[in-house]
């Protein structure tokens, strides 16, 4: 028997496959832009260059003013760009930086935009959007967020770094993993979760390892995109990874990835069906020990002391993990927050209590 449920399916059009970046015009006369400027990272401007060229005289311009945690001036540089070129849309080419900040340049300005995938990390398709970080932030959920079209070519990740393209790949992986348990899930997402996992599962570490593997890319890509579309809310370790990334300037995806197998571990014993499901997509018995490996074998920290956070400071991100109030499958208190976070600095294989 299925039992009641809520889905609401995402508002954005998605085009998946090789070369489909090459349709990125009539997509634009399709939702109705005519006037595109290009967002992107300095180290982006080769492919916004490319892109340039298919939107021919559809583009007013690129900006390159993306960078991590989205800062107000890089906002502010973008909506001038806009206005300045009487742009009616734009696009966003990149992961974390050019579309975090598109999210919220698209939900402050109503301007729609084209996101144009090169990462695994799944932000394109969260309605929440974030500027700035500290005490500083804003941040908001708002369906405007969401770009009108979203642009999943696999040819775009294949000059990916290899720890990039890891990183952003566990990125995903952890936010189907919370998709099993977080509140709001149904069977839509778990099944969809469950084989997001078992796709990146089996297919992340063939691409990190290979990146002219065309067919280990497109599984990867297209699991990366499952785990971003169809989510439940988040738990403990995404409240944990996003505060202590803030508080100490950490990579995001590289934070995610280590600390995953930590809240896994300390989740298990509540989450006995979702449990199941991990062993079945990731072929087997100790889900956590799994991921904690498959880091290792991909060539990413294991500890978040190898990605950067202080030994010494680990009061202090207690204390900010502390202050996020929110659902977890298996209620948490100061003592659990700081054995995780202990576990994750050390890197030692995770082990399932309670």
């Amino acid at each position: 028997m299925i039992d009641r449920f809520t889905y609401s399916n995402p508002p954005t059009r998605v085009l998946f496959g090789g070369g489909t970046i090459g349709e990125i015009r009539a997509e634009a006369f399709r939702a109705g832009m005519s006037r595109l400027l290009i967002l992107c990272s300095k180290g982006r401007r080769e492919l916004a260059d490319t892109v340039a060229g298919l939107l021919g005289d559809m583009n007013v311009g690129t900006c390159d003013a993306a960078v991590p945690n989205m800062p107000q001036e890089a906002f502010d540089v973008v909506r001038e760009q806009l206005q300045a070129t009487k742009a009616d849309g734009f696009v966003a080419l990149g992961g974390g930086s050019a579309i975090g900040l598109a999210k919220s340049v698209a939900a402050s300005t109503r301007f729609p935009f084209i996101g144009v995938i090169t990462t695994l990390s799944g932000s394109e398709m969260s309605s929440r959007w974030a500027l700035g970080r500290g005490l500083g932030r804003k941040a908001g959920d708002d369906q405007r967020a969401l770009p009108t079209v979203a642009i999943y070519d696999p040819d775009l990740i294949q000059g990916l770094p290899p720890r990039v393209m890891a990183a952003s790949g566990m990125n995903a992986l952890a936010h189907a993993v919370e998709s099993l348990y977080g509140e709001g899930t149904n069977p839509v997402v778990q099944t969809l979760a469950e084989d997001a996992i078992a796709r990146l599962g089996t297919h992340l570490p063939k691409a990190v390892a290979d990146p002219s593997n065309a067919g280990a890319r497109s599984e990867a890509l297209y699991g990366a995109w499952l785990a971003a579309s169809f989510r439940s809310s988040i738990c403990i370790h995404h409240v944990i990874a996003q505060q202590v990334r803030q508080l100490f300037d950490l990579d995001h995806a590289q934070t995610h990835a280590a600390v995953l197998p930590y809240a896994l571990a300390f989740n298990a014993p509540a989450i006995p069906a979702a449990m199941e499901k991990l062993r079945r997509a990731l072929k087997t018995d100790d889900p956590p020990g799994a991921i904690y490996q498959l880091n290792q074998t991909m060539g990413l920290p294991a500890s978040l002391a190898g990605v950067g956070m202080p030994a010494e400071r680990l009061a202090d991100a207690v204390d900010v993990v502390m202050k996020v109030k929110g659902y977890n499958p298996r209620p948490y208190a100061h003592v659990d927050v700081k054995a995780i976070l202990e576990r994750a600095l050390a890197g030692e294989p995770p082990r399932t209590d309670g």
